[in-house]
């Protein structure tokens, strides 16, 4: 999370609590890769140096001094359950930070969609940098293989790469996706694309199946087998989501192939075998990552496109395409629990005087001055349109006519009250007129309803502007104006 809410923590504290927090997560994840580690050799799933640098990364915070030497502190203490001596211990934990160095640093250069993997090119932005902190830890590796454990500089270099790889392209998407803390409806709607159901798991089910499927199956092949479940878990879930299973994808399949319990091949495995198989994990996993920040682009062009299509660009508020479909679900609803309901119009007073007088940059201002006036004094749950033009329309869900009549006043009150600049420092001033239709119960007919207001508003406009005028029952609603009200 970009931390620009308000620190819960005092400033005296925080370098306190950088350094336990990153402390005690890169010890932790460290005792998961040493415990995890076949005997007598490194690990083959080494989590903490890619914990680290997405922590830095997500929490910007904990990029302090103080966070620093809790990643030290941490990979020192984690040493402990090794036993190994204080130069081995230095030794790798100059490769561990050379690599998260690298990586922080790269990383900061890139903006905040990228960091948050929200484009397409971002994946190839997280590869190329995760192949560079890769490879500064692999230089490291290079020089700490013949020292001690008496290999070559060229497998210590390609293991110490291929291994950072893997982990980073592993654990650094989940941490950089990671939702800010909310409720579960909030972490459902970034897990899934679509509500929870039986069919929204099948892409889940078929993952879980493919991962059995391939320990059941042995050979070269087996470790493909998920590829097609994770790209259909990338086009139906959330990056997030997607970078879980990538996640669970490449930490299992690496625990079970150094651990025997996954056999792609019966012969002897040479020292590059596992670099070699590190590699194509790593190409599996990035593939549905890729598919998932396509569809999370496409999806956000299509809500922008959606969004233009039924809002007004000057205002904000829903234009006239966006208001009638939602304003007809509306009281449906209503309808069938058989509660009142209040439709308004609304229209500028003189707004073309306005326009002529002062320019219509002016207008532009009041019009969306008007619209945040509005917004203040509506509850949460009133639908809010612009018809054209100056002319609003609001629908007021479960209200009476006095309630109505009570928000309506103030909001004209408020409109009132309303002043702007024009581009010389004349105050600009207007007022509202406004119609209401109500309607106890019953069926509602939105164009009758709409009708209704339009000839109360025009009864506003005649009885001397800056008014409230409510449609009377028993008043024909083919009752048509004798000329078009002035705006």
């Amino acid at each position: 999370m970009e931390e620009t809410s308000r620190p819960r923590i005092s400033s005296t504290l925080y370098p306190l609590f950088a350094l336990l927090c990153v402390t005690t997560l890169v010890l932790l994840f460290s005792l998961i890769g040493i415990f995890t580690r076949p005997p007598n050799l490194l690990a083959a799933f080494w989590p903490a140096n890619a914990v680290l640098l997405g922590v830095m990364l997500r929490y910007p915070r904990l990029s302090s001094p103080s966070g620093w030497l809790g990643g030290v502190i941490g990979y020192l203490l984690a040493s402990l359950f090794t036993q190994d001596e204080a130069f081995k211990t230095a030794l790798l934990t100059l490769g561990n930070l050379a690599g998260v160095s690298v990586g922080y640093l790269l990383f900061r250069r890139l903006d905040l969609e990228d960091r948050r993997l929200r484009r397409p090119m971002s994946i190839v932005f997280l590869l190329l940098i995760a192949m560079a902190a890769s490879l500064a830890a692999g230089l490291v590796g290079a020089l700490i293989n013949p020292l001690l454990f008496q290999g070559s500089i060229l497998y210590g270099l390609g293991f110490w790469f291929a291994s950072e790889l893997v982990n980073y392209m592993a654990i650094l998407p989940v941490i950089l996706t990671l939702p800010s803390p909310g409720s579960l409806s909030q972490w459902r709607t970034l897990l899934f694309q679509t509500p929870v159901s039986w069919a929204s798991l099948l892409p889940l089910l078929s993952f879980l199946f493919s991962l059995l499927l391939s320990l059941l199956i042995a050979g070269p092949g087996s470790i493909a087998f998920p590829v097609p479940a994770l790209l259909w878990c990338a086009v139906s879930y959330s990056v997030f989501a997607t970078s879980l299973l990538s996640l669970c994808f490449s930490t299992l399949t690496l625990l079970a192939l150094s651990n025997g319990f996954l056999v792609i091949s019966h012969d002897a495995q040479t020292q590059y075998w596992m670099f070699s198989v590190r590699i194509g994990v790593m190409l599996i996993a990035l593939t549905p990552l890729t598919a998932a920040s396509i569809m999370a682009a496409r999806n956000s062009l299509l809500r922008r496109m959606e969004h233009l299509a039924h809002h007004d660009h000057l205002t904000g508020a829903l234009n006239r395409a966006g208001f009638w479909p939602a304003a007809q679900l509306m009281l449906d609803r209503l309808e069938q629990h058989k509660l009142p309901v209040a439709v308004c119009m609304l229209d500028l007073d003189n707004f073309k005087r306005i326009n002529d007088n002062h320019g219509h940059e002016a207008g532009d201002s009041m019009l969306r001055a008007f619209t945040a006036a509005v917004r203040q004094h509506l509850r949460q749950g009133d639908l809010f349109g612009r018809m054209g033009g100056e002319e609003f329309a609001v629908l007021l869900p479960n209200t009476a006519r006095q309630q109505a009549l009570e928000i309506v006043e103030r909001l004209r009150e408020a409109v009132a009250r309303l002043g702007v600049q024009d581009g010389v420092g004349n105050p600009v001033r207007v007022t509202v007129s406004i119609g209401i239709a109500c309607q106890r119960q019953g069926h509602v007919n939105l164009d009758r309803l709409l009708s209704q207001a339009d000839k109360a508003l025009y009864r506003a406009k005649h009885n001397g502007r800056n008014r409230v005028e409510q449609h009377q029952e028993g008043e024909p609603d083919n009752a048509n104006p004798p000329h078009p009200y002035e705006h």
